[in-house]
């Protein structure tokens, strides 16, 4: 068999047995650290680049040793709820079904070794041709049926404009706890047929997933105009500013950080026990959620920043039964599972958790998550605040009728200034 036909018959393999569960940016293997997905040069904005531009992403990571990894990695084009769509690989890129990862680093002059991998897209071995949700699987070639990290990122090709506004005046309350949004979007030099069953939006805060909105209908529809306002679906609790802690040097404690102590093998950060902040609203310039690698003792920062175990505390008397408190940030990739769930201490009467990080500056906040229930909460930890600065990001998706997969056709981020 041809190695390209065997390439392509195992990348559909592995297609179709993940196909049930939607895509989502994390590492799979705990040898892997420091997952980062962004355009080139601008690690606060969203992984997003546009269709046909000189545009590049920057999928950046850590692997925890100095040996050396055959590593390589795949492309599936996906809907828009991140489940691979109906295209043949070569429907949605030119290149390779495979291509190896070959741009790599070792650290230096670190107490953990590691070894630095970068990649951006697109390159001179993969051309992206279609809009829409890509995923992005590295793998080792000696075991490719193990995927060591998923980074998801977006294409899109403009054909509307987006209009976007937020305001505390909402619909259940005014200047008090929740932010309302409201979205015009106008299509650039054509027309719409039928919005109502090709044109979907999917609307974040701050890039969470757990309470992201989709599936809403236009309260004015026009086949030059569609409004989306006075929809309950479209409030959001404010929340809160984000916490932080620096880690750039093990020298003194930095900001948020109470004891910096070596303790073999690693250099142990403790940081300030985590008090609720219902109390009222204060004002802290944050990044909503994201982390910077950087150390002030060496450089460059990506393969001379160290790894430190950060510890976590929130005291309270007891526990709650019906429902887990979780980490929320890009620190713990805005999952809300195991790898960021904190465990009740009944000697210490606190809920911790230690996460191995690398050297930067740090935002987190803490949520409860009721059992069951895929939505978190800041109510009880963070407090919620109409003043909060917050961002929000809204995808169009378009797929017209008899179309086999979903354009991903506009794309809006909006700031919060109250």
């Amino acid at each position: 068999m041809k190695p390209y036909l065997a390439s392509l018959l195992l990348f559909m393999s592995l297609s179709g047995i993940q196909a049930a569960q939607p895509y989502q940016t994390g590492s799979h293997n705990a040898q892997i650290k420091t997952l980062l997905v962004h355009p080139v040069n601008d690690w606060k904005a969203s992984p997003i680049i546009h269709l046909g531009s000189d545009n590049q992403l920057l999928i950046s990571f850590d692997e925890l040793s100095h040996d050396y990894k055959r590593y390589a990695y795949r492309l599936i084009h996906c809907n828009k709820d991140w489940k691979p769509s109906d295209l043949a690989l070569m429907e949605y890129m030119d290149g390779f079904s495979e291509n190896d990862l070959d741009t790599y680093e070792p650290s230096i002059s670190t107490n953990t070794l590691y070894t630095h991998y970068s990649l951006c897209l697109p390159n001179d071995d993969v051309k992206l041709t279609v809009s829409g949700n890509y995923a992005c699987q590295v793998f080792d070639k000696d075991n490719p049926d193990e995927v060591l990290l998923t980074a998801c990122f977006m294409v899109v090709d403009t054909k509307v404009s987006i209009r976007s506004e937020v305001t505390a005046s909402t619909d259940i309350d005014t200047e008090d706890r929740h932010q309302q949004l409201r979205y015009e979007i106008t299509p650039r030099g054509w027309q719409f047929r039928d919005p109502l069953s090709e044109i979907h939006l999917t609307i974040r805060q701050n890039r969470r997933m757990d309470n992201q909105v989709y599936g809403l209908q236009p309260q004015e529809v026009n086949p030059t105009k569609l409004i989306y306002e006075h929809n309950k679906a479209l409030i959001f609790p404010g929340g809160n500013e984000y916490r932080r802690f620096e880690t750039t040097t093990f020298k003194r404690s930095g900001l948020g950080v109470n004891r910096v102590a070596f303790e073999r093998p690693f250099y142990n950060v403790e940081l300030f026990e985590c008090e609720p902040r219902t109390g009222g609203y204060t004002y802290d310039q944050d990044q909503n959620g994201r982390f910077l690698i950087h150390t002030i003792d060496n450089e460059p920062d990506e393969t001379t920043a160290d790894y430190f175990l950060v510890h976590f505390a929130y005291p309270t008397p007891t526990p709650s039964l019906d429902e887990g408190l979780y980490l929320q940030g890009d620190l713990v990739e805005n999952r809300l599972d195991e790898s960021s769930k904190l465990r009740y201490n009944f000697e210490r009467k606190a809920y911790e958790k230690t996460l191995l990080l690398k050297q930067g500056s740090y935002n987190y906040q803490l949520l409860f998550k009721p059992s069951g229930s895929k939505q978190a909460s800041s109510f009880k930890t963070e407090g919620s605040y109409w003043q909060t600065e917050n961002e929000y990001q809204v995808y169009v998706y378009y797929r017209p009728l008899g179309g086999r997969y979903d354009q991903l056709i506009g794309f809006n981020e909006l700031k919060t200034a109250f």
